[in-house]
């Protein structure tokens, strides 16, 4: 059984939760209600939603101490009064929803939770509620805004993720043991979801600074990914975005530089920071650039353009069909060329992804296998011929316009990686 100060702290943060429900329940709720409207009774508010989640807690404390039975009697009750509060409240006045007391039931939830040991879940979920009930009209109006080709969308994207990612089998198979279904999948989901981030993005923040934002979120993740998306979509949207297309990429890669340090500084301290003067050189030219291209804004009636509809999964599967071929390239290349060297093994990974390298030659510095400069060597190698592959994705599948803003701009940061891999090198 927990002691007193614990069940009091608990039953603070309890009441807490209810009074941050009831707070924007009573807020919500009186910004909606009209004037001539003050007699039209609602269910809960500021000093009843506290002792719903207070009712909730004492519930799951005596249910711990063995009378279990008081959960699901407490809980109905609660029920049977929300029910007969909308049965009364819908008859007298022009309010048919039922949120207030649909939130009434998570409310003695969020109590019982409590009293049961899950504080922190209980609390995290009363937030996000609250945070959904105050969103009432940005939510509405993007229900309203959505046409039906953008809600077929979003149904593909959630079988995608949702039903045929976790049925594909989790196992190495075919050449050299390289291909791993769920995981090729998970590129299809991942060029996918970016799709439809950037797609909303450029809707609702306009090109600019829906395009960068798609850039940060792709490089955190995976910048050959963001680098396949916006070079896609670059190329139907018009020669007058190339710009934006551009910076997005170079953004993605940019990230890049930063990621491969901080995935060296997890496993061997002292080598990323032996790589953090030289793989800075790259990092600020692309910084540079960013800046350089963010300021050159289009104008107002080039920036207006018209989002295409997300989801071609096409594309996505054809990214994931070529990811498929690099990894067994890849594979082999550590099999047949493991004994040339850490630095055809990195210009090897650098065509996939620059982040398992990384990891496997930091491990081997760590382990005194290779020298701390051939491993950060290596790892620039790597760095450098993902930015050329990058460079080539965007200039191939971007059209004419991107090609010729992102050509210079790859080169430079391609030139700027070799220039710190021979520094360290050296």
């Amino acid at each position: 059984m927990p002691t007193y100060s614990q069940i009091a702290f608990n039953g603070a943060m309890v009441l807490l939760m209810g009074l941050l429900i009831g707070l924007e329940r009573e807020h919500s709720i009186s910004i909606e209600r009209e004037p001539s409207q003050d007699e039209v009774p609602f269910f809960a508010g500021v000093r009843t939603f506290p002792l719903i989640t207070l009712f909730g807690f004492l519930c799951g404390l005596t249910a711990k101490a063995g009378w279990g039975w008081m959960l699901p009697v407490g809980l109905a009750g609660v029920c049977a009064i929300a029910v007969a509060a909308y049965i009364v409240r819908s008859s007298q006045g022009p309010y048919k929803g039922a949120t207030t007391e649909f939130m009434a039931l998570l409310a003695f939830v969020f109590g019982a939770l409590a009293a049961l040991g899950y504080l922190i879940p209980a609390a995290t979920f009363a937030v996000a509620a609250t945070l959904l009930l105050s969103e009432k009209a940005p939510l509405h109006h993007l229900a309203q805004s959505i046409q039906e080709d953008e809600l077929y969308a979003i149904l593909k994207f959630a079988v995608v993720s949702v039903i045929i990612l976790p049925l594909l089998p989790n196992r190495a198979f075919g050449p050299l043991q390289a291909l791993n279904p769920r995981l090729i999948w998970m590129v299809v989901v991942l060029i996918s979801g970016l799709d439809m981030v950037g797609y909303v993005l450029m809707k609702f923040l306009g090109a600019r600074q829906g395009i960068a934002v798609t850039g940060i979120l792709g490089g955190m993740i995976s910048s050959t990914a963001a680098t396949f998306d916006l070079s896609h979509q670059a190329r139907s949207a018009g020669a007058s975005l190339a710009r934006y297309f551009a910076l997005g990429i170079t953004i993605a890669s940019t990230i890049m530089f930063v990621r491969v340090v901080f995935i060296t500084a997890i496993i061997d301290p002292p080598l990323a920071r032996a790589l953090t003067l030289p793989i800075a050189l790259p990092f600020m030219a692309g910084v540079g650039i960013s800046i350089f291209l963010w300021k050159r804004k289009e104008s107002d009636r080039e920036a207006a353009v018209q989002v295409k509809n997300p989801m071609e999964l096409g594309s996505a599967i054809k990214f994931a069909l070529v990811f498929a071929v690099v990894l067994v390239a890849s594979k082999a290349g550590y099999k047949y060329f493991g004994s040339m060297g850490m630095y055809v093994t990195g210009v090897l990974a650098g065509l996939e992804d620059v982040d398992p390298f990384t990891i496997s030659a930091a491990r081997m510095a760590r382990d005194s296998i290779v020298s701390p400069n051939t491993a950060n060597a290596s790892i620039l190698v790597a760095c450098a011929t993902n930015t050329l592959v990058k460079g080539g994705i965007a200039a191939v599948l971007g059209g004419r316009p991107l090609s010729k803003v992102i050509i210079p701009i790859f080169a430079t940061l391609t030139l700027a990686s070799i220039i710190a891999c021979v520094w360290v090198a050296r």
